[in-house]
């Protein structure tokens, strides 16, 4: 373990393991959501759920190693989760881009919390592949994803 400047070790390890399970929440909810999906969708479209439903799901299972790696308890699933209003083919689409918008700003804090470049690696990737699973969605390619503004030089309503 590195030491920054102005935190203790254990700071680091508690933002890490915040963050971490952060992700973790992110990803049971894009199980579950994926799962819904996957359901309600027909063709290429179901076929694109499933994948996303396993990339989902190896990634919850690496962020449930990683925190058990840390002595930390991952946090559970949720017994259910917000679903859309509809099952149309473009609400599904657009609640399977908010799912990754939500992965990809988790995986963003990860990246920031990380004390090890292996660890800011996997949240790199992460962060990609949810971006690119966005795009497969019918998303935008922000200039920066996962920061609420697109710009983090921006404040968002959080900073406010």
């Amino acid at each position: 373990m590195s030491e920054t400047a102005g935190a203790s070790p254990s700071q680091e390890a508690t933002a890490e393991v915040e963050a971490l399970q952060k992700a973790l929440r992110a990803e049971h909810a894009a199980v579950y959501g994926y799962g819904f999906i996957g359901a309600r969708s027909r063709g290429g479209e179901r076929d694109r759920a499933a994948r996303h439903l396993d990339a989902h799901r190896a990634q919850r299972d690496t962020v449930r190693a990683e925190l058990v790696g840390l002595d930390a308890v991952p946090a559970p699933a949720e017994a259910a989760y917000p679903l859309p209003d509809s099952d149309g083919r473009e609400e599904l689409a657009g609640f399977a881009r908010r799912m990754e918008g939500t992965s990809s700003q988790a995986y963003l804090e990860v990246a920031g919390a990380a004390e090890s470049g292996p660890l800011r690696g996997f949240a790199a990737e992460s962060l990609q592949g949810a971006t690119v699973r966005a795009l497969e969605w019918g998303g935008e390619l922000d200039t920066f994803p996962a920061y609420a503004t697109g710009d983090p030089d921006e404040p968002n309503d959080e900073d406010e």
